[in-house]
């Protein structure tokens, strides 16, 4: 069964899917990422028995997103190359 919103590229396999997923530094998702996620987090529930495996994957998504930020954020700092 084909997710929603599912892209193929002749170049990869067909054991693999590419789901662009679009998130905001506060939040939001697009639409089709969320479907992407819920959709795997019940698949994953299904395996597992654990009914927060969705939850889990929007918490991994969200420190994803924090910890791209800090790295970012760092790297506008300047480094002087010389003391005066």
């Amino acid at each position: 069964m084909p997710w929603p919103g599912k892209h193929q590229s002749t170049h990869l396999s067909r054991l693999r899917m590419f789901q662009p997923l679009a998130c905001e530094t506060l939040g939001p998702i697009n639409s089709p990422g969320v479907s992407f996620l819920v959709e795997l987090g019940r698949r994953l529930t299904d395996v597992s028995g654990d009914a927060r495996e969705t939850m889990y994957l929007f918490q991994r998504v969200s420190l994803a997103v924090q910890r791209y930020n800090s790295v970012v954020f760092k790297g506008t700092f300047t480094v002087p190359t010389e003391l005066d």
